[in-house]
């Protein structure tokens, strides 16, 4: 009996240890997904980050610190002229996860001050 709930015991604990590691990296998972849609949606052709990129549309290397947060970013995606009226970019297509990877992206990318 006392086998069974030590095998009990450590089962419980393993579920509870890998969930919580998921949830820690979740958040580094989601950041990786918005970088390969940045590149599979051809971002740079227009955008410039740390150099690399187009001048066309805005330097992202420092999006992290200018105070949008995942809503404003994604509005902005669906319809960048309902903040931005002089925006040039047209709407990104994509699903709401992808748009939501993306931002979590770019709220990630902060030049040190």
């Amino acid at each position: 009996m006392i086998k069974y709930i030590f095998i009990l015991m450590i089962g419980i604990w393993m579920a509870v240890f890998s969930f919580g590691m998921r949830f820690a990296y979740g958040e580094e998972d989601l950041v990786a997904k918005g970088k390969e849609i940045y590149a599979q949606k051809k971002c740079s052709m227009c955008h410039m980050i740390d150099g690399v990129g187009g001048k066309i549309g805005g330097d992202l290397s420092d999006e992290g610190n200018k105070g949008r947060d995942e809503e404003w970013l994604i509005k902005y995606f669906k319809d960048p002229k309902s903040l931005m009226p002089e925006a040039k970019m047209r709407p990104v297509k994509g699903t709401d996860e992808e748009l939501k990877a993306l931002a979590a992206y770019l709220m990630s990318l902060k030049k040190a001050k």
